[in-house]
């Protein structure tokens, strides 16, 4: 009777056992297409019977498959793609601005002002020669402003964005810590907390695209986030960050702490949409502004100069034929034709003295082959090498960010299949493991109702 018993025990066992193994198995296959979800394998293992010659099965939980050393790599690349990606779509849009094929340059325009006094030096007498002088010059002049707006407008934008980011960072970093707090109180009620690991490690790629995220586990096994140099998820606690524009217009990242004190970790931001928008906005925008700036003030002042020269038409000289600020900053944005010829075509000073007005030209070809001469960057460069460095520094920034977005997203696809590979569920491996606890099923099936009819046998015969 004992080892009937004994039997049957260790069929109910087997059956409940793999029968634990084929829900694991269905759960996996179900959810193979489910962001997020993390392989799960049943961990079965031997009950110990004592004395007895055999022993039963039980199934004593389930792993989730997973690689903390990739985990922390994919988090790693995550954010280091969207931060190459972020970038190089801001300098898509500066790229553009600087675009003479399409009409949105500023090479076009320039050359057209000189090509104006040109023409003026062949008729200086014609009014409508002299006007189209006055419209090239606003041409340029418009062409330049609406570049530095446009510039001046991304950045702001960039700074809107930078604060959604910061916005959406603190959100996830509490969403992070209230599931880190449902984990440990299910695990301590020893209840399975797979559903929500998988949930708060999709919580950390989200956040990983946003900002750099560094994971690791402390003595008492609470999961800590860090984030630009600073704890922001310790537990079930988050802490948060807050974004502010320094003296000079760049931004600032601060890390929040209890009790109302905060630190600056700008420097400390190294990956995710937020570095990309920082990078993108105070130091690709910045350098390229402060550059179209000085080439803006060298070029203008060097045109008033000459201008200021020569005599129009109506014996007046002294007048600038531009409007430039009194520093390269902000010179491109403030950037217009000067009120002291717009509008009157006979103040362009086309003549080099008043003894020559009103047929002189001397001073419009001056102006002419002005092209040619260095009058820009410390006069060691002509107007058009100038714009051509500009130019150049703009596609040199587009050119590094389109490689390190090809290079930093083939580092994230080869760290994403190493953790699909880890982690990941592959059908043709449930497969198989579905047949093996079909098989063992069937099995400790089989042993059951072999024990149960051994068991009928014996009570029939005692009861003879």
């Amino acid at each position: 009777m004992a080892s009937l018993s004994q039997l049957l025990n260790t069929a109910r066992d087997a059956l409940s056992a793999q029968s634990y193994g084929l829900n694991v198995t269905g759960d996996n296959i179900s959810n193979a297409s489910t962001p997020g979800y993390v392989r799960r394998v049943a961990e079965l293992q031997t009950v110990n019977l004592g004395n007895q010659p055999a022993g039963s099965v039980t199934a004593a939980g389930l792993r989730r498959v997973t690689d903390d050393f990739t985990e922390r790599r994919t988090y790693q690349a995550n954010g280091s793609s969207s931060a190459a990606g972020s970038r190089d779509q801001t300098l898509a849009s500066l790229e553009s601005l600087f675009n003479d094929q399409s009409g949105t340059g500023l090479g076009n325009s320039l050359s057209a002002v000189y090509a104006s006094f040109s023409a003026l030096a062949s008729n200086p007498t014609d009014a409508t020669t002299r006007s189209n002088v006055l419209n090239a010059a606003d041409t340029f002049a418009t062409r330049v402003s609406s570049t530095a707006s446009t510039i001046a407008q991304t950045r702001s934008d960039l700074k809107t964005q930078a604060q959604q980011t910061v916005d959406q960072v603190n959100q996830k970093a509490q969403d992070i810590a209230k599931l880190s707090l449902q984990i440990g109180i299910a695990e301590s009620n020893g209840q399975d907390a797979s559903a929500l690991k998988d949930q708060r490690d999709q919580k950390l790629l989200d956040m990983s695209s946003l900002i750099d995220v560094h994971t690791f586990t402390d003595g008492q096994g609470q999961l800590v986030v860090q984030s630009a140099g600073t704890t922001l998820v310790e537990g079930g606690k988050a802490s948060s960050l807050s974004l502010n524009v320094n003296s000079d217009g760049s931004l600032q990242l601060f890390a929040n702490k209890a009790g109302g004190t905060s630190s600056e970790v700008t420097q400390f931001l190294t990956g995710g949409k937020l570095q990309g928008i920082f990078q993108s906005r105070d130091v690709d925008l910045f350098n390229v502004s402060k550059q179209l700036d000085q080439f803006v003030f060298d070029v203008g002042n060097a045109i008033n100069q000459q201008h200021a020269s020569g005599f129009g038409a109506d014996g007046g000289t002294g007048r600038n034929l531009f409007d430039v600020s009194g520093s390269p900053d902000g010179a491109a944005l403030n950037f217009k034709v000067s009120v002291d010829v717009w509008g009157h075509p006979d103040r362009v000073a086309a003549a080099s003295s008043a003894f020559s007005v009103p047929g002189g030209s001397d001073n419009a070809v001056q102006i002419s082959t002005m092209a040619d001469r260095a009058v820009a960057t410390n006069n060691t460069r002509t107007a058009a090498e100038a714009y051509g460095d500009l130019v150049g520094t703009v596609g040199s920034l587009k050119a590094g960010s389109a490689r390190d977005v090809d290079t930093q997203g083939a580092i994230f696809k080869q760290v994403q299949t190493m953790q699909q590979s880890e982690s990941g569920v592959s059908l043709d491996e449930e497969m198989v493991a579905l047949t093996k606890y079909q098989n063992a099923y069937q099995a400790a099936s089989k042993v059951l109702n072999v024990a149960d009819q051994l068991m009928q046998e014996l009570m029939t015969a005692i009861g003879r």
